[in-house]
């Protein structure tokens, strides 16, 4: 099976780099693209495919839910599991209403992560309670 090709959005360098760290080693996924902003990710989803994007909530040039809505309107096919630290029912509901397959807490470790990102990318639905 070849691996899922995933693209992170955060818009924390180190968060990227680290979330890019642990991807290396894992045999599902690839990490394909990483950007801090909305315009950059939906310039590289018009030219490259990619099956899979792991968005923050907050970031300094957008609202991860808000992005989220743009590209589900663009590109129904790609499947978004939101990584945040906001566990906000409001936040997990309006993700939930817009078609995020999934929603984790930044909190989780490592398996809860890639167990989350497995669920979705097979076409299933991952989210915290909440």
């Amino acid at each position: 099976m070849s691996k899922r090709k995933l693209i992170i959005i955060d818009d924390h360098r180190i968060i990227r780099d680290g979330l890019k760290a642990i991807f290396k080693r894992n045999k599902n996924f690839e990490v394909v693209a990483d950007f801090d902003n909305e315009e950059q990710l939906l310039n590289f989803l018009r030219i490259n495919d990619a099956e899979l994007i792991l968005m923050d909530i907050h970031l300094n040039t957008g609202n991860g839910i808000e992005i989220s809505r743009n590209v589900k309107t663009e590109f129904p096919h790609v499947r978004i599991l939101m990584h945040t630290m906001s566990d906000d029912p409001y936040n997990i509901n309006e993700a939930k209403k817009i078609g995020c397959e999934g929603y984790v807490l930044k909190s989780s470790g490592q398996k809860e992560l890639e167990n989350a990102l497995d669920v979705v990318s097979n076409g299933g639905i991952f989210y915290v309670k909440g």
